[in-house]
């Protein structure tokens, strides 16, 4: 269970004052980063807080709070904050000190005057997540070393030349491995390192790639390894087998060689399929309507299904016909055959043919032409 002196450091992070009722507030400022040249140190930005004794009334952050984390009331969260301040004042008349952890301690002094000190090691502001202090040199230390030192030489025969003895000296300082010839070369060693590779890339790409005739730059361009081979064509002989028979026959009895099916697809390749809308003419039967007289206007179709195989597609029909459903195909939409339980003229029809379809099963939408 989260209690109130963890909740007032969390709730700092992300608000600049909150209210203890009945107690005071704890109000916070940033404050810029401070370099303290005296002892070599730089702090980063923080939050300066301090306590407010007058701020007693319930703004109601801290109790909404702690009712959330703990999921309780907002009157039961305010009697668990009632009842820490009394632990507060109890423990502070004793005399003892009151911790509240990342945000500081309070204590009475002498003339019994509430005081608070805040926790200097615990760093508020979230701006400065992982940042410490920095230590450097100070400038007073570095002045001393410099003062009461000399620079003892290395080399063993510029001593005995200047008669300055090589072994340990109180106020010798021994110098630093790094000498300033060594740095220099190591700079000129890394500005060639950079720029080699841009000198020779500059005069290999114009010369033995045809990126500046073609504008296409290809990673294989930078590799002076790679062979590139010309490209070579080859002639591919399709054969188109269509899906009419050999035989010479009429166009009257092609159409009715063909599928009883609207709209059928011709396989011309393996990639390529010649989708066909076949219109037949409806023989009337004696005694029935015309077909003006029975056409409906399909102006709303119930889609159950959408498929990429023809053959799916006719057994999706044919369930849907045993069902008891005037289904047919509708049409072809971005190579897909989209399968409809009924047509019908106005939209509540079609609303009640998606409710018959749902509840056994399938799940349909409405297609608006």
């Amino acid at each position: 269970m989260l209690t109130t002196d963890k909740l007032i450091g969390e709730l700092l992070f992300r608000h600049n004052c909150v209210i203890v009722p009945d107690f005071g507030g704890f109000v916070a400022r940033q404050t810029s980063a401070l370099i303290d040249y005296a002892t070599g140190t730089m702090q980063p930005p923080r939050k300066s807080l301090l306590f407010n004794r007058q701020l007693i009334n319930n703004d109601g952050l801290l109790v909404a709070e702690l009712a959330r984390a703990n999921e309780i009331s907002f009157d039961e969260a305010l009697k668990l904050v009632q009842s820490t301040v009394a632990d507060w004042n109890d423990t502070l008349k004793r005399g003892e000190r009151v911790t509240i952890e990342r945000v500081g301690f309070m204590f009475h002094d002498r003339e019994k005057n509430l005081c608070f000190e805040q926790d200097r090691f615990f760093n508020l502001l979230l701006e400065s997540y992982g940042l410490g202090s920095v230590h450097f040199i100070a400038k007073e230390d570095l002045e001393s070393v410099q003062e009461g030192s000399n620079i003892r030489t290395l080399d063993p025969a510029a001593a005995q030349e200047t008669n300055t003895p090589t072994g340990n000296d109180d106020n010798n300082v021994i110098e630093h491995p790094a000498a300033s010839g060594n740095r220099r070369m190591w700079k000129y060693v890394a500005a060639a390192v950079c720029i080699l590779p841009i000198a020779f890339y500059s005069i290999w790409i114009p010369t033995k790639t045809d990126a500046i005739q073609s504008g296409v730059l290809s990673i294989n361009d930078f590799n002076p390894f790679h062979e590139s081979h010309e490209a070579t064509y080859m002639k591919k002989n399709t054969e188109y087998n269509a899906m009419f028979p050999s035989v010479e026959q009429s166009f009257e009895d092609e159409i009715k060689a063909t599928p009883e099916k609207e709209v059928f697809s011709i396989p011309v390749d393996d990639e390529l399929n010649i989708p066909v809308r076949i219109e037949r003419p409806n023989v009337e039967a004696p005694g029935t309507p015309s077909m003006e007289q029975a056409a409906i206007p399909h102006a709303f179709d119930c889609v159950v299904g959408c498929f990429s195989n023809q053959s799916n597609a006719q057994n999706m029909i044919s369930s849907l016909k045993a069902r008891g459903f005037d289904a047919r195909q509708v049409d072809i939409s971005n190579g897909l055959y989209r399968i409809s339980a009924g047509s019908t003229a106005t939209e509540e029809q079609a609303r009640e043919i998606i409710a018959n379809v749902n509840a056994q099963g399938f799940n349909g939408w409405i297609l608006r032409h």
